[in-house]
């Protein structure tokens, strides 16, 4: 890598990098047969996909050109970069190869969908992927009798292909506790990803982990509807007005009985 200089050098680097990475993700997992749980944390998707594209524009995509319409407030994704890679790589090599020409254009755009909740299996839990993320082609779309089938294994329309590509991406998105689901049609072809976002964990004033129970409070708190909330701020001050009477009463209770006393002493002294 040292000997070599200027736009070599990057590509020699590059070409360390991805080396680097596939022995790590080999390491990692044994593609299908993996059941080990994903180690997950904050990632940059547009590091990733900007990673992806430097590898596309030195490849296989040399042919195409590669658009990127990202939002900029994307929160961080929670997942496992090196796979993250592998995803978007095989999403863009798929559509460089079904283009198959010098004219063709591939775009990758993100976005924030708060409103997205799918329903986990198993569990009445909504789960939220308000991250978007599209590899749309203008090539000549898939199949249509080939759309239900198009992420399992050995599934491919080319004559060169394995059909395992895209049976990984469904994989490993779900394995980040994603999903991943295909819209096309003649000139337009869009892989949508759909993932969880990053939350960092909840902390008090003094920087520490709320409690459990503060949290329930909070959470019992926030999911009271306004009328509640009003309704129960006027029983809060009805009863403070209602305890400040009695202690007013049991005052002057209490004043009444000391003066009645200094009287009696009083006429005691005098008689």
């Amino acid at each position: 890598e040292q000997s070599v200089h200027g736009d070599e050098q990057i590509l020699t680097r590059l070409i360390c990098d991805e080396a680097d990475r596939i022995v790590k993700l080999v390491d990692r997992m044994e593609v299908f047969s993996d059941e080990r749980p994903v180690p997950r944390e904050p990632v940059n998707i547009h590091s990733v996909l900007g990673h992806v594209k430097q590898l596309g524009l030195t490849g296989f995509a040399k042919q195409v050109r590669i658009i990127e319409e990202y939002d900029p407030s994307l929160p961080p994704v929670l997942g496992d970069r090196d796979q993250l890679i592998q995803v978007f790589l095989n999403l863009v090599k798929n559509a460089a190869e079904a283009m198959g020409s010098e004219d063709g254009e591939i775009r990758l755009t993100t976005a924030y969908r708060p409103g997205v909740r799918l329903s986990a299996p198993g569990s009445r839990d909504r789960v939220s992927l308000p991250l978007e993320i599209c590899v749309i082609d203008d090539g000549p779309g898939v199949p249509e009798d080939l759309i239900a089938h198009l992420f399992d294994p050995f599934v491919t329309t080319k004559s060169f292909g394995t059909g395992l590509g895209l049976a990984l991406v469904a994989k490993l998105i779900g394995d980040h506790g994603g999903i991943v689901e295909c819209d096309s049609q003649p000139r337009r072809t869009i892989f949508r990803v759909l993932l969880p976002m990053h939350r960092p964990k909840s902390t008090d004033h003094a920087g520490e982990p709320a409690s459990s129970s503060e949290a329930a409070s909070s959470a019992a708190l926030e999911g009271l509807s306004a009328p509640a909330a009003e309704a129960g701020d006027d029983a809060l001050t009805e009863a403070s007005a209602g305890e400040a009477t009695d202690k007013a009463t049991d005052a002057s209770a209490k004043g009444k009985r000391r003066k009645k006393t200094n009287t009696n002493k009083t006429q005691s002294k005098v008689n």
